[in-house]
């Protein structure tokens, strides 16, 4: 297996290849957005622009599913995780844990949005 470059790890670099300068286009807003997560991941915006890209390739779903499938299956889950959802939630409920079920609310609420911050893979979750 090749090299990896040091500041790019897990992305090949053949001793042959060297890196380029590019240019992408961006609205400030998306460029904030961008360099505050690859601060978050001490990442340089390149770095994680690149890692992010590489990265988004090896999803098992790629490759799993096709991509034509793949809205329907997220609306399956989707519906199928808020319907168990909703029953747990009216479970909790008549058996008088309602505050179990706000708290829980609040915490996965706190992570998610933790999530959006940094975005998917770079952040492992602690319990």
């Amino acid at each position: 297996m090749p090299d990896s470059d040091p500041g790019f790890p897990n992305t090949p670099n053949p001793p042959e290849e060297r890196r380029s300068q590019r240019s992408i286009m961006t609205t400030e807003s998306e460029w904030r957005i961008i360099t505050s997560r690859a601060e978050r991941a001490g990442m340089t915006a390149s770095q994680f622009l690149v890692h992010r890209a590489l990265d988004a390739g090896e999803s098992p779903l790629s490759d799993a599913i096709p991509p034509a499938t793949l809205p329907g299956v997220q609306r399956r889950l989707a519906l199928a995780t808020l319907v168990m959802a909703r029953i747990e939630e009216m479970r909790m409920r008549t058996s008088g844990e309602d505050y179990v079920w706000e708290k829980l609310v609040e915490e996965e609420s706190a992570f998610l949005d933790s999530e959006d911050l940094l975005g998917p893979g770079l952040r492992e979750r602690k319990k």
